[in-house]
């Protein structure tokens, strides 16, 4: 489902998920993703010209019943309420072809640092604050005059921001304010892919100092000698 912007993709994903249709999927791809993708997988969508050109999204919905009849009413319920909310035009895929798109929906990473994305983020927020992220990110890349594409399971709120700026010094501190505004909204620096060594100066520098302290106490409880994967996360050393 093409749109010509990226928000409306958006905003909806919650009429979608309130409709009772229950998508077993629910994702979203900015124009350059979905580009990288087609490209790197020989995937042919059959998207008129015409709409490809005023596309800058679009939402993959996978829906899923026990019959064919059931199936195609639950179509033309989405189509008619993807229509309603901007969408350019729908496109149905089926059997090999629907397959083929999932498969590299879950390569995308490896295409996107192929085509040279420097960082891959998973910055989750409330489903509902999933447009005025995407808002947020398109200025904030604006104004670290860095480029920033995405893709995400919008059903979740999880989305997947690919980072191109080769500047190490640029890139944490646009990162941090991605970071930031993620948090701000009710969400977190990681919805999947977790800290790890690179997320935690942005962790702890951005979390709840209550939270970080709890925890910290639970880790103290099972490895009360620090002898697990020692200053990792937390950073447990004492300040002097």
């Amino acid at each position: 489902m093409p749109f010509s912007d990226v928000t409306e993709v958006a905003t909806v994903v919650p009429t979608l998920v309130a409709s009772g249709l229950e998508p077993s999927l629910l994702e979203y791809l900015d124009v350059l993703t979905m580009s990288t993708l087609a490209r790197g997988s020989d995937l042919h969508l059959g998207v008129d010209p015409s709409v490809a050109e005023r596309t800058l999204a679009y939402l993959v919905v996978v829906l899923e019943t026990r019959t064919k009849e059931q199936l195609d009413t639950d179509l033309e319920a989405a189509a008619a309420l993807v229509s309603d909310a901007g969408a350019l035009d729908v496109y149905v895929l089926e059997g090999a072809a629907a397959s083929q798109l999932i498969q590299a929906r879950e390569r995308v990473f490896w295409l996107t640092k192929a085509a040279g994305a420097n960082d891959i983020l998973d910055i989750v927020v409330p489903r509902s604050s999933v447009p005025r992220f995407l808002d947020e990110v398109s200025a904030i890349a604006q104004r670290h005059e860095s480029f920033v594409a995405g893709c995400g399971h919008v059903g979740d709120g999880n989305v997947h921001l690919s980072v191109f700026q080769g500047d190490d010094a640029k890139r944490e501190a646009l990162e941090l304010d991605l970071f930031r505004a993620g948090v701000a909204l009710g969400g977190a620096i990681s919805g999947e892919h977790g800290l790890g060594i690179d997320k935690r100066g942005p962790y702890l520098a951005l979390a709840d100092p209550a939270l970080v302290e709890l925890q910290r106490k639970i880790k103290a409880v099972f490895d009360p000698k620090g002898l697990l994967n020692p200053y990792r996360h937390l950073d447990e050393r004492d300040d002097d």
